[in-house]
């Protein structure tokens, strides 16, 4: 760091200025994840931990209580899943009777989804989402921020508040101990493309800038397994 200045004010504005060029020094470093990666091996092998695989029986364990949840929650009518993988989640909401459509950037996707939502889900990337504005009342984003770069998650939060009309519905894996607004790391010991672990705060500020309040009430509703990686905002 430069040499201190004299006042708080100044040593705070240095601090942070060092913190912002180290950012920029990350974000442009980064690299997308080509769309080849998300293959069938990448969602059906067995390199998963707890045998997380994508399998119809084994994604309606994991999901719990998650499709009565989310119904119970924001009563939805029209859903939006982006990054919505092979679909097993949209097939569990669409037994509800809720009219469910997903976005995926992997080919991979539409061939391992079950036949009843295959033709639902539209091949694309999360950051360029191509839906009409606000023609759906939940939108949907699980465990996908976490696989893009910086840049692709700024993005990725405006397109998901565009195609919403009132809520979002986000979970990612976050910083586990950011000094700054601005620390990025990585996570892959777990997955390879877990690329951008960014802070709480910053994915915050993001819903913020695009005009959507936190909803603290109905994200203390969705963790309910209690992993902090819920954020839901609505419209305000």
């Amino acid at each position: 760091m430069s040499e201190t200045p004299s006042t708080s004010g100044e040593v705070i504005a240095e601090y942070f200025l060092d913190a912002v060029e180290a950012f920029e020094d990350l974000v442009f470093a980064q690299r997308e994840t080509p769309p080849e990666h998300y293959d069938e091996e990448y969602f059906a092998d067995g390199w998963r931990d707890g045998g997380n695989r994508y399998e119809l029986e084994t994604r309606r364990r994991i999901e719990a209580r998650n499709p009565q949840l989310i119904q119970e929650v924001f009563s939805p009518q029209r859903v939006l899943d982006v990054g919505c993988g092979p679909g097993f989640l949209m097939l569990f909401l669409q037994e509800l009777g809720i009219d469910v459509h997903g976005v995926d950037y992997a080919q991979a996707s539409v061939m391992l989804a079950p036949p009843q939502v295959r033709d639902r889900i539209t091949i694309g990337e999360t950051s360029a989402v191509d839906a009409p504005a606000r023609s759906f009342d939940l939108v949907i984003c699980r465990e996908v921020m976490e696989h893009l770069t910086v840049l692709q998650v700024r993005e990725t939060v405006r397109q998901l508040c565009e195609a919403s009309s009132r809520f979002v519905y986000v979970t990612t894996r976050f910083h586990p101990d950011p000094a700054t607004l601005l620390d990025v790391t990585t996570q892959f010991d777990v997955d390879p493309t877990h690329i951008t672990l960014m802070s709480k705060d910053l994915l915050r500020v993001l819903f913020v800038l695009e005009g959507f309040r936190r909803r603290a009430d109905l994200e203390a509703q969705m963790d309910w397994a209690g992993k902090r990686r819920v954020l839901v905002y609505e419209r305000a």
